[in-house]
């Protein structure tokens, strides 16, 4: 029986360190070079207990293929990579459109404000 149980710890221990498996770790710009290539780009907005749309969405929406999706009032964990997604979204309009967007854009998106006062 002490046969054995060694020789499951051992198979367990071997397959274990063979078996791992590394998983590739999403960026903000990875899902933005994935959401371009599938043309389906999000910004991210966080808001209050229920989802507002402002006049000029739909229109926003559809002059620059952008999506817009609202957390609620209920942050992500990961608050800081939508942050960080939305701020390439922003220079990836300025590339695509100049800077006319910029006019339009609702001021509540995550990460707006910060990546207006760099430029």
């Amino acid at each position: 029986m002490k046969a054995f149980v060694t020789f499951i710890v051992v198979l367990f221990t071997l397959t274990g360190a063979t078996a791992q498996i590394k998983v590739k770790q999403q960026t903000p710009l990875n899902k933005l070079k994935q959401d371009i290539k599938n043309n389906k780009i999000t910004l991210y907005i966080l808001g209050g207990i229920a989802a507002r749309v402002y006049e000029g969405d739909a229109d926003f929406k559809k002059k620059f293929s952008i999506d817009f999706h609202d957390f609620g009032c209920l942050a992500p964990p990961n608050l800081d990579f939508y942050t960080a997604y939305n701020q390439l979204v922003f220079n990836y309009l300025n590339k695509q459109y100049g800077t006319d967007w910029q006019k339009e854009i609702r001021s509540d998106i995550l990460g707006w404000e910060k990546w207006k006062k760099k430029k």
